[in-house]
């Protein structure tokens, strides 16, 4: 998966490590190796010519006489289609070996996730929490493993099923043997990503939450020591699976497109190009969330004092340089860096803590029924391309004797028209989109009910350990 966010946290640097090292999904560019690997002697060439890496010729121990008599042969007999033919084949076994080596590394990943993490903690999780002493900490709960893991299990056992399939099969490999039926049997199977994805965002959270509270911590501390993950870390490891879909999709329409017509499996490997293309742009969307979901989860572990925690819902809109105007005193403010989620407007300052880029939390605005407009340079003083968010009522209402906040005002800079325009478009979908979940939520208490008990509610401020207590 790509990480296009700019901040930087130890999360960040062991995904990028065991996406590498564990899934084997890094080809080489374009699979440009496969064109510079040298050709075999074709059928009638002296076998004292030998090849080079880049598949050229070199010809030693000939008399001068058997050089003059090649200057006479005509090359224009060559078989060039015979040349191209073995090219094709050649690339085409490249794929299937790229095929079998990333599936074995792959399914390597995923068994590290089960013995090393998942089955010790639903081993804890069935122990009692209670001794003769007292109170024994769970480090985690059923319920929380199912959040944290979803189907993967299911994975698992799949791509077992997968690699034997594709192991038995190149046993009896050879230059006629088909393929196309091995892979149409994973198709049904590989279903079991879209319940994987579907979950991705509340795994992500639960994970964060987790962290925060200290028998967890501790056990993924000690998990993490294991010489088996290579530097690899939990978190790495379960977001590895979002691209097998896309790894399946450029491995095997590489096979049907080095595939030579005459090829007996020719139309079976185009049917499965077809099928697995189909997949791959049907599990897309679905993939750039979960990206966007690990963007949300680098920004919140990058954040210094924000007093609110991870929310599955949440995703990441827009970010950039943006300035408040205090327009009573005609002045403009530091630039800070504004991002903007699906439910707020966060701003916050970056500052430097060595290798990495934490961001200390400035202040945040809340976009429930806010308004945004632009603002004309009269009213903005005399600044140009702003935007003026006013926030919704804080509070309960008087009638509760509670405290009633008013409603505040936001003018911020932006650079220039364009830029403006993107701000107000992406503000106003924000605040479209909570103003109808709101009313919805609103005539259906009990979908309301459903939905806040949907996901995790580990509270990650509390300092103490009941870190069971739910929001």
């Amino acid at each position: 998966m790509s990480h296009s966010n700019q901040y930087q946290h130890e999360q960040t640097s062991s995904f990028g490590t065991s996406t590498q090292s564990t899934s084997s999904e890094s080809y080489p560019s374009d699979y440009a190796s496969f064109v510079n690997e040298p050709l075999p002697p074709l059928p009638g060439q002296p076998s004292s010519t030998k090849y080079n890496h880049s598949g050229t010729a070199h010809i030693h121990d000939f008399s001068d006489d058997a050089l003059a008599m090649m200057d006479n042969l005509n090359y224009d007999d060559v078989d060039d289609g015979l040349i191209e033919h073995e090219m094709d084949h050649r690339k085409r076994e490249a794929f299937v070996n790229h095929l079998i080596t990333s599936e074995q590394a792959y399914l390597k990943s995923l068994d590290l996730v089960v013995s090393i993490f998942l089955a010790p903690l639903k081993k804890d999780s069935k122990q009692s929490s209670f001794n003769f002493l007292g109170t024994r900490k769970l480090v985690c709960t059923e319920r929380e493993i199912r959040w944290l893991f979803g189907n993967f299990e299911a994975i698992v056992q799949m791509h077992h099923t997968i690699l034997t399939s594709l192991e038995q099969r190149l046993r009896i490999w050879g230059p006629a043997q088909i393929i196309s039926d091995v892979f149409q049997s994973w198709f049904p199977m590989l279903e079991a990503y879209h319940a994987y994805l579907s979950n991705y965002d509340v795994a992500m959270t639960t994970y964060e939450r987790l962290t925060q509270y200290a028998p967890f911590k501790k056990f993924i501390d000690n998990a993490h020591k294991d010489r088996a993950l290579k530097g690899a870390t939990l978190l790495s490891l379960l977001q590895i699976p979002a691209g097998c879909i896309n790894r399946y999709a450029k491995l095997i329409s590489g096979i049907a497109d080095t595939t030579n017509m005459t090829h007996p499996d020719y139309s079976g490997l185009h049917q499965c190009k077809q099928t697995i293309t189909n997949l791959s742009n049907g599990i897309t969307p679905r993939v750039n969330d979960c990206d966007n979901v690990d963007q949300v989860l680098m920004i919140h572990q990058a954040l210094v004092g924000a007093p609110f925690g991870v929310k599955a819902q949440r995703r990441l809109i827009l970010q950039g340089q943006l300035a408040r105007v205090v327009i009573n005193s005609k002045s403009m403010g530091e630039e800070r860096t504004y991002i903007l989620f699906s439910d707020l407007l966060v701003f916050v300052r970056p500052k430097q803590e060595g290798p990495k880029t934490m961001l200390q939390y400035k202040g945040h605005i809340g976009l429930e029924q806010a308004r945004v407009r632009a603002l004309p340079n009269e009213a903005a003083a005399g600044q140009e391309y702003c935007i003026e968010i006013i926030s919704s009522f804080q509070g309960v209402d008087n009638l509760n004797s509670t405290f009633m906040g008013a409603a505040t005002t936001h003018v911020l800079h932006t650079h220039n028209l364009e830029e403006q325009q993107t701000w107000m478009r992406k503000l106003d979908r924000v605040i479209a989109k909570l103003d109808r979940d709101a009313s919805r939520n609103k005539g259906n208490p009990k979908q309301r009910s459903v939905e806040m008990t949907a996901e995790p509610r580990l509270n990650p401020y509390t300092a103490q350990e009941p870190a069971r207590n739910y929001q």
